[in-house]
């Protein structure tokens, strides 16, 4: 993991704008993640008897890959590989705090269920256990696995928009313009976007989504503390507005209690912006332009006016 200064120096370039943001945990560049790329579809076809085929690899935690696969019936699911691509892992991973990430990832795998179309009549799949037990049938006839990109699929725009809809966010601003932002508590950069957003509140409404991963513990319970305070605008507003940028750390207190479902919300949210983009990094902003088709943007953006004239009115 990078140290926070580290991660405050990393600059992203693109074509439109010069963007910051904190960035952790992202796959090997594209040559060296062919290699595992290739590992988990040998992996998911030996085990679902060439009847799975593997749609993208993403960050998983401590140095495990997310491995998402579709079964024959169109649906899809989560296991866990090695980072080597030696092995698969196919039950539960279990953190000490008790959390079943399998179980997690899977929910935001199903939050993207509506674009999936639905399975044919009679069609079953070897794979339908395998996050359980590991046990796998017998191979279709004539079946055979699909040839993957080096990288395997990307979650598509359209598909990150509908789960940024789904997943557990804190709405703020009463515009007909809408935004969904990935950010950590604890990001000095998610700190200035939320500064830069204030004067357009009338303009757009953006629904902040938290997740937890730069300061392990600590952004983590922060960000579930924010979901489950009794008024989580007025929450997520003291932690922003009292962050200290010094420490790089947001301003609202740990919580004593930890609510499950609202530290579960905080977990898929992380698990489903790495699923999405293949690495975290905050802000992370998704929403539908003025041309009707979704984007998204990693970082913040250099002229956010002219930025937030491209999101559809």
């Amino acid at each position: 993991m990078r140290s926070p200064r580290k991660r405050m120096a990393i600059v992203l370039f693109s074509l439109a704008a010069l963007s910051a943001c904190h960035k952790n945990a992202a796959l090997p560049p594209a040559e060296n993640n062919a290699g595992l790329m290739k590992s988990a579809s040998l992996l998911i076809g030996t085990l679902s008897k060439n009847t799975a085929t593997v749609v993208r690899l993403y960050p998983g935690p401590d140095g495990l890959v997310g491995v998402i696969f579709k079964k024959q019936s169109g649906a899809m699911q989560i296991v866990w590989m090695t980072k080597d691509g030696a092995a698969i892992i196919p039950g539960s991973v279990i953190t000490a705090a008790g959390m079943d990430l399998t179980q997690i990832a899977q929910q935001a795998i199903n939050a993207v269920a509506k674009t999936l179309p639905p399975p044919a009549p009679g069609v079953g799949s070897s794979l339908d256990s395998l996050s359980r037990s590991g046990n796998t049938m017998g191979p279709a006839p004539g079946s055979a696995p699909e040839s993957p990109s080096p990288q395997g699929k990307k979650m598509s725009a359209d598909d990150f928009l509908l789960m940024s809809r789904h997943l557990k966010s804190i709405a703020l601003g009463r515009g007909k313009r809408e935004v969904w932002i990935y950010f950590d508590p604890n990001c000095i950069f998610c700190n200035r976007l939320w500064d830069e957003m204030k004067p357009y509140a009338g303009e757009v409404t953006a629904h902040w989504i938290p997740v937890g991963f730069l300061k392990k513990d600590d952004s983590l319970k922060k960000a579930t503390g924010l979901l489950q305070a009794p008024h989580p605008v007025l929450a997520l507003r003291e932690n922003e507005d009292r962050f200290d940028t010094g420490a790089e750390e947001g301003g609202y207190p740990n919580p004593s209690r930890i609510d499950v479902g609202a530290e579960r919300a905080v977990a898929t949210s992380t698990i489903g912006l790495g699923q999405a983009t293949g690495e975290l990094a905050t802000p992370t902003i998704v929403y539908q332009g003025t041309d009707g088709k979704a984007h998204s943007v990693m970082g913040l953006p250099e002229d956010l006016r002219a930025f937030l004239a491209q999101v559809k009115n």
